[in-house]
């Protein structure tokens, strides 16, 4: 059992991934944590407002984060267009607008929500940063006009919105550093309401964030988006994503058990033999 053939763990692993994605009766429970639970409440403070509240999207990741984020960017925006918030999005990275306005039109489709007066998109813009502190001092310079050419004067939901203060809560999903770059240029001035998610590997790095108040909120990973899911009580693509997630992680750690009870097995067996001899 020490020298087990990797092919065998590899079948092992296959099967803890296939079997998950084809019997759909198979179900593990989705607890929310405080700081995905942060997040919803965040959002629902902001559709308390007048008018029905008004939140920034930044669109900070590729399709290499896809099945992370996307999950997530659905999730949110489907809260938002239920309870009746406005949308602005906006892209920091290049490879972002697809798959933004690929999230904006499926939850604007399942809710009738209309472009221009119910949600807008920016598009994007490069320069980070900058763009944060110009849309900080002049939002409609920043972003003069939307993605398809129309005048952001001219659109109901950016009509009257001035600068970033202009909104009842931010959130950036990243695959990269812009949440830093959000708190430093955008929080910390006009000390809106922040929500990130970001992929599983990044959130360690921003606790530190949560715990001195920069950041509202959290969602990781595709755990995190499938506890949003189950906030707002609509299964998706991270739901399903965790069952076959789970169980390869309770593969792996059934043979890292196994692995160190042979261990142990072997030293202890060794020892008896050396005591013998002597």
């Amino acid at each position: 059992l020490l020298n087990i053939d990797r092919r065998i763990i590899f079948i092992f692993v296959f099967l803890g991934v296939s079997i998950p994605l084809l019997v759909e009766e198979l179900e593990f429970p989705v607890k929310p944590t405080q700081n995905v639970r942060a997040v919803h409440e965040m959002l629902e403070t902001a559709a308390q407002s007048d008018g029905g509240g008004l939140v920034l999207f930044s669109f900070d990741y590729g399709p290499s984060a896809q099945p992370e984020l996307q999950p997530m960017a659905l999730s949110l925006l489907r809260h938002c267009f239920s309870r009746g918030i406005k949308v602005v999005a906006i892209c920091l990275m290049p490879d972002a607008p697809g798959l933004a306005e690929q999230a904006l039109t499926t939850a604007a489709g399942e809710y009738d929500r209309e472009v221009g007066s119910d949600y807008v998109f920016m598009g994007y813009k490069p320069g980070f940063a900058s763009v944060l502190i110009n849309m900080g001092q002049d939002f409609k310079s920043a972003f003069p006009k939307d993605r398809w050419g129309t005048p952001t004067e001219e659109l109901p939901v950016t009509r009257h919105v001035d600068s970033l203060k202009d909104f009842d809560a931010v959130i950036d999903l990243a695959a990269g550093a812009t949440p830093e770059m959000w708190i430093a240029y955008g929080q910390e001035k006009f000390k809106f309401p922040l929500g990130v998610g970001c992929t599983a590997v990044m959130a360690p790095d921003l606790f530190p964030f949560l715990q001195s108040g920069q950041m509202t909120g959290l969602i990781g990973g595709l755990a995190g988006a499938a506890e949003y899911e189950a906030l707002i009580k609509t299964p998706g693509t991270a739901t399903i994503g965790m069952r076959p997630q789970s169980v390869t992680h309770l593969v792996l750690i059934l043979f890292i058990l196994l692995g160190n009870v042979m261990y142990f097995l072997t030293r202890r067996r060794a020892a008896g033999s050396t005591g013998a001899t002597a």
